[in-house]
């Protein structure tokens, strides 16, 4: 019985996360990680706990892709979305009012974006079709099965929820649910959420910034590539210990410094998430 419970989506051993197997098409979706097949229904979700270290995804037609799962950055719940059919995800925060208040704005920066041609306005972010979708950046509470409550019970006049959707669900929203809750044209700064894998990769002039990436860069490479919890967590301390005490502060100054920290930070936000495709 013992044998029988662990052969399940549910490691029996060391550090893991949980993810959500997404399949919005009317078929069954059929995929392996590592050497388990996992069917999940049309227009289902299906749970699966992953170990730290590195996992390879089997495809439908064959396509194989090797992927890591970080533990260095502990969190209870779903850390992400696994995308195997490489489907468009946006993300959404919907605010919830008592009666009678007037809202000043959205819970949520109002982007724009482009869907089918059609330019759409909101406290929307697009996640994008990537293989792995982590949740470090937008945290949702709402899987793309999940509906919206029609109400919700706080303390408070002015709560949020947020959902992650499906793009031909969110189209759905939009066009039939969704309502500003802020008149977006007074004096709204609002951008264009189009996603963009994170840069990691840069070439400076200065010495000091180079070498400053440089032996970032290696840490991170170990880091991606480390096969248990408690070497990504050594590699971790190791980062912050370094950019604590000399990356965070360079003595370059100049406009390459701002390109400098964002690629940093980019590098940073990766180890510090939950799941990460290996590529070539």
């Amino acid at each position: 019985m013992l044998l029988a419970a662990c052969i399940t989506l549910t490691a029996c051993f060391g550090d893991s996360k949980e993810f959500l197997i997404d399949n919005p098409t009317g078929q069954p979706l059929t995929i392996s990680i590592d050497d388990q097949k996992i069917t999940v229904p049309a227009q289902a979700s299906q749970n699966i706990k992953l170990d730290a270290g590195q996992h390879t995804l089997t495809l439908e037609k064959g396509e194989k892709v090797n992927f890591s799962v970080f533990y260095a950055w502990p969190g209870s719940g779903e850390s992400g979305l696994i995308n195997p059919t490489r489907t468009r995800y946006i993300y959404v925060v919907q605010k919830y009012l008592a009666p009678g208040v007037q809202p000043a704005g959205e819970n949520s920066d109002v982007h724009t974006l482009t869907i089918d041609g059609q330019t759409v306005t909101g406290p929307f972010n697009d996640l994008g079709s990537e293989l792995f979708i982590d949740k470090f950046e937008n945290h949702w509470e709402l899987n793309p099965t999940e509906s919206f409550p029609q109400s919700m019970s706080s303390t408070s006049k002015d709560n949020y929820k947020t959902k992650i959707f499906r793009i031909q669900d969110f189209k759905y929203y939009y066009d039939n649910e969704f309502s500003p809750s802020a008149d977006y044209s007074k004096n709204m700064r609002i951008r264009e959420s189009r996603y963009q894998p994170p840069e990691i990769t840069a070439h400076f002039n200065s010495p000091e910034l180079q070498q400053n990436l440089d032996a970032a860069s290696k840490i991170y490479a170990a880091f991606i590539h480390a096969e248990s919890a408690s070497e990504q967590k050594d590699l971790l301390k190791e980062f912050e210990k370094q950019n604590r005490e000399k990356w965070r502060n360079p003595k370059t100054g100049g406009e390459e410094t701002t390109r400098y920290y964002e690629v940093m930070s980019n590098i940073n936000h990766i180890m510090m998430s939950s799941i990460l495709e290996l590529k070539p």
